[in-house]
């Protein structure tokens, strides 16, 4: 019989409790891909009457996160859930919050994001781009 000492066994603990994290990583992005599928995609806002034309935002999942991208406008914007709401995120930027509400049409699917910046006086209505 092979007698180990307990660095050695400590080691090998360390190391496969370590490589079981790494390949876990991959199944938690695919995890918030399954779980927010319904929401992900491109949806446009109509900006006009605030002279921004009309604004494409993606909503994709990356680094284990979930990312609000307003497309030619900025930077991405990591959407925190809020407790108990299911498909109600936040997003905090150097200026202020904003507050995503996605909600389903009469066929049952989720199309439309609402978007509140209360700070900027946004209240706005987005639709999904359906290809």
């Amino acid at each position: 019989m092979i007698k180990l000492s307990k660095n050695v066994v400590v080691s090998v603990f360390v190391g496969m409790s370590f490589l079981l994290t790494l390949m876990a990583l991959p199944a938690v992005a695919q995890d918030l891909e399954k779980k927010y599928a319904p929401i992900l995609g491109d949806y446009e806002f109509d900006m006009t009457e605030s002279g921004q034309g009309v604004m494409t935002v993606q909503f994709y999942v990356e680094n284990d996160a979930l990312w609000a991208w307003p497309q030619d406008a900025g930077d991405p914007g990591e959407m925190i859930p809020k407790e108990g709401e299911e498909f109600v995120f936040t997003i905090e930027d150097e200026m202020s919050v904003w507050v995503l509400t996605f909600s389903k049409d009469e066929n049952g699917k989720y199309t439309k994001c609402h978007a509140v910046n209360e700070a900027q006086g946004i209240d706005i209505t987005g639709e999904k781009i359906i290809e």
